[in-house]
């Protein structure tokens, strides 16, 4: 039953110290394996020595197999009294600290910087305690020995009893209900370990070091195997701690996570905000620009207007020029909308030479002269909305053609390229422009990213595109070399209907 509770503490511990990594859970890390190393290091000293009955080996080991294998360890005595000695004199000190960390006491709040202090008896403990020190001083000095068993004893009770003291007074100063039901659970886990780790506390590991010593006896009278309480309460003893321990770390996690989910909502919120104030910068950008561009054209007008005979040709001109802007305008905030909207799809069986109809006669009404060649025309359909996915198609086409526009480079071949795999129906936009450098091509997708001018293009079609794509199940890839131009590819899921033995 012990090897539970020590096995339950490792891995919670452990767990809460990778969940959220700060100084509470490393000391309750601390704190759990400190407790750990002492008890592994009493029951493998027990296993050596023997001497238990059957209902103490059921206690400590389950089984007499887990009892032999432990005692034919090869563990000097006084490796195995130094282990114990170290989460002996660790424990309190990390109960101390949880209990400091915890507190707000303003005189404790004051001199929280300086709780690393609560390590100087531990470490002077350790030192002392170590074997072959530890030899050098006692030997032959037996009044020493009886004085250094006493101070161990009397500093570790100031430690716990101290460590306490701040639990309680916190647990009595937290008024809020919630909180206060969380820390009195982890409140009991830690008197509850506490008060398992005081039973064994005042047995000093001198009695490893020199087993039955006449010193020792004389000054405790008890050993490992002859603890105060009976088996039975025992056992019962630690089902208690069991259930304390189990509770005390559900709040505990349940505590720490409050700061935790609080970061991740700021987190969280902190990046809608950054997109949001990206997206508005850009939009107000775009607008006020081409609103200067209107009020240019406006004062033309007026100006001509005003002339005894206006020049008909030039105010058509401005009036064709005015038109321009507006309907650009209207353009970008269509796409700006269709990008954030949530978009219904109906997906349902639809042949892919269909949607590459659909996807031409968008193109072409916006780019009536330029060819796109298209290559292995099917009738093998997809599942798709083919409104939706005829205008992903059409705004890579369209980036694609501006994209080759822009470079200077002569003799455009635009392609759409279809597909048939095993799975997917895949529709490639090929273009022969300046291609993506490697460093675009991770940033190409994200929201409000664009390498043209920002007066007529707001970064947000191919973020549109990938969102239709991945509404639709399918996988969007992009391949490109620098001078030699691009190729998306849109895989969308092959429709196959029941009864087709393909």
């Amino acid at each position: 039953m012990l090897f539970i509770v020590l096995l339950f503490l490792a891995i919670s511990s452990i767990a809460l110290f990778f969940l959220k990594r700060d100084r509470q859970t490393l000391y309750m890390l601390g704190l759990c394996f400190s407790f750990i190393f002492m008890f592994i290091g009493i029951t493998i000293y027990l296993a050596k020595t023997g001497g238990l009955s059957p209902a103490q080996k059921l206690f400590l080991f389950f089984d007499t197999r887990i009892q032999r294998k432990l005692s034919y360890l090869i563990f000097p005595l006084r490796q195995l009294g130094y282990m114990i000695a170290i989460g002996r004199y660790l424990f309190p000190a990390f109960l101390l600290l949880i209990a400091i960390n915890y507190s707000m006491i303003p005189w404790v709040l004051r001199y929280k910087k300086r709780s690393w202090l609560v390590f100087v008896m531990p470490v002077i403990s350790l030192g002392v305690y170590y074997p072959e020190i530890f030899f050098k001083l006692v030997r032959s000095r037996f009044t020493l020995q009886l004085f250094l068993m006493k101070a161990m004893v009397s500093w570790i009770y100031i430690y716990l009893i101290a460590a306490v003291f701040l639990l309680i007074w916190e647990y009595r100063g937290t008024t809020m209900p919630y909180s206060k039901k969380q820390f009195r659970y982890i409140t009991v886990f830690l008197l509850s370990v506490t008060a398992q780790y005081a039973v064994y506390c005042t047995q000093d590991p001198i009695q490893v070091y020199q087993m039955y010593s006449s010193e020792y006896m004389r000054f405790n009278g008890r050993l490992y195997t002859n603890p105060m309480m009976s088996i039975n309460g025992w056992f019962l003893f630690t089902l208690m701690t069991m259930f304390f321990v189990v509770l005390g770390f559900w709040n505990l996690k349940n505590y720490t996570m409050i700061d935790h989910e609080e970061s991740a909502d700021e987190v969280r919120i902190q990046r809608k905000f950054d997109t949001a104030s990206m997206g508005v910068s850009v939009f107000v950008h775009s607008i006020k620009n081409q609103l200067l561009s209107n009020r240019v054209l406006c004062k033309k007008l007026r100006r001509e207007l005003a002339q005894e005979t206006p020049d008909l040709v030039k105010l058509t001109e401005y009036a064709d020029m005015l038109e321009e802007v507006n309907e650009s305008m209207l353009g970008r905030m269509e796409e700006l909308y269709k990008s954030i909207k949530s978009n219904s799809i109906s997906l349902s069986p639809v042949k892919a030479d269909k949607v590459v109809e659909a996807t031409l006669k968008l193109f072409h009404k916006k780019y009536p002269e330029t060819t796109v060649d298209i290559i292995n025309v099917t009738e093998e359909s997809v599942l798709a909305d083919v409104q939706h996915l005829s205008e992903a198609l059409y705004n890579l086409l369209t980036n694609a053609h501006e994209a080759f526009m822009a470079c200077g480079k002569e003799e455009e071949r635009l392609k759409l390229i279809i597909h048939s795999e095993r799975l997917y129906i895949g529709f490639e936009v090929n273009d022969n422009g300046m291609g993506i450098s490697k460093q675009d091509q991770r940033k190409i997708f994200d929201p409000f990213y664009t390498s043209k001018n920002t007066n007529f293009n707001w970064g947000m079609g191919l973020y549109y595109v990938r969102k239709i794509v991945k509404s639709h199940l399918g996988i969007l890839r992009l391949e490109s070399k620098v001078g030699e131009g691009t190729s998306f590819f849109v895989m969308i899921p092959r429709y196959e209907p029941r009864g087709n033995g393909s």
